[in-house]
């Protein structure tokens, strides 16, 4: 998995620290994770799963290996 540095501000980085010490995270990084996905969510009304078959459908359709289909259908 690819690994990306990131600053946060000492607050920040002491409440990530809090939640994971808490266990309702694994660790840090999980938490980071679970932000992000939630994140990319909340910006494209997707999942990830949803997501990546959307952009492969896409591509299929671009290439001439599908017809066109309702969000709906796929």
């Amino acid at each position: 998995m690819p690994t990306v540095s990131v600053n946060l501000p000492e607050k920040m980085k002491e409440k990530l620290s809090e939640l994971t010490a808490e266990g309702l995270y694994q660790n840090e990084s999980e938490y980071i994770r679970s932000a992000l996905r939630e994140k990319i969510k909340n910006e494209t009304g997707l999942t990830p799963a949803e997501e990546k078959e959307l952009l492969k459908r896409i591509e299929q359709v671009e290439k001439g290996e599908a017809d066109l289909v309702s969000l709906e259908e796929v």
